[in-house]
């Protein structure tokens, strides 16, 4: 009995670490080259490239392409294709007419694209605590998990590309992610578990951008 379970645990736990690893988020296509990029002053974890010299005030337009969605596991029921499509539009929707009229009394008569792209959206168990460490912490915690009775995270990543849509050139990038805690294994995730992330970038965006034209980031 001791040893049938002394294997079991050590299953579930090889289990664990396999799922862990195939969770890790996708990197998106629209960000080429991550090494332009560096640590956000405003937000921990996030990572910014911003053009020097860069003058918004030129731009009295922005378009947001259709934003493509990257789901973490295909085989996840809980978040279907009518949410990736509603997500889709409510962020696409939300950025557009917020961050439009921010750029509409600008005297030159440019154009900013703005292209967004969720790169990872899934669940994902917590950080382990310290204790859960140890061997037989990390055994009854791969135990749980793999029964499913630990809550886990709702996490999503966005990346986000700003360009002058005549020349093409890059203006400024973005990488982050939010989360949002105490999502049952079995839940299906409906759109207002994701609205409070996207209503917060939106927010985010729209300040910097207006601080951009009050030229209040010109040391970054």
């Amino acid at each position: 009995m001791k040893k049938f379970l002394t294997t079991s645990v050590f299953t579930v736990a090889v289990s664990f670490l396999f799922i862990a690893c195939a969770n890790q988020p996708t990197t998106s296509t629209i960000i080429s080259d991550t090494s332009m990029l560096k640590a956000s002053p405003f937000k921990d974890g996030a990572h910014y490239y911003l053009k020097k010299g860069v003058n918004f005030k030129n731009y009295n337009n922005i378009n947001v392409p259709a934003i493509p969605i990257i789901k973490n596991d295909e085989k996840d029921a809980s978040i279907d294709e009518d949410l990736l499509n509603s997500i889709s539009v409510y962020f696409r929707r939300a950025l557009s007419s917020e961050l439009n009229p921010v750029v509409s009394k600008n005297p030159k008569q440019g154009t900013l694209t703005i292209e967004v792209s969720v790169t990872s959206l899934g669940k994902e168990f917590k950080d382990l605590k310290f204790y859960q460490y140890i061997p037989v912490g990390l055994a009854l915690t791969a135990l749980k998990r793999g029964a499913g009775f630990e809550d886990k995270n709702l996490v999503i990543g966005i990346a986000l590309k700003v360009t002058d849509t005549k020349t093409k050139e890059v203006l400024a990038m973005v990488v982050d992610t939010d989360i949002k805690k105490g999502i049952k294994s079995d839940q299906k995730i409906k759109l207002s578990d994701v609205t409070p992330s996207l209503d917060k970038w939106v927010k985010h965006y729209k300040i910097k951008l207006q601080e951009l034209l009050d030229n209040k980031h010109s040391d970054l």
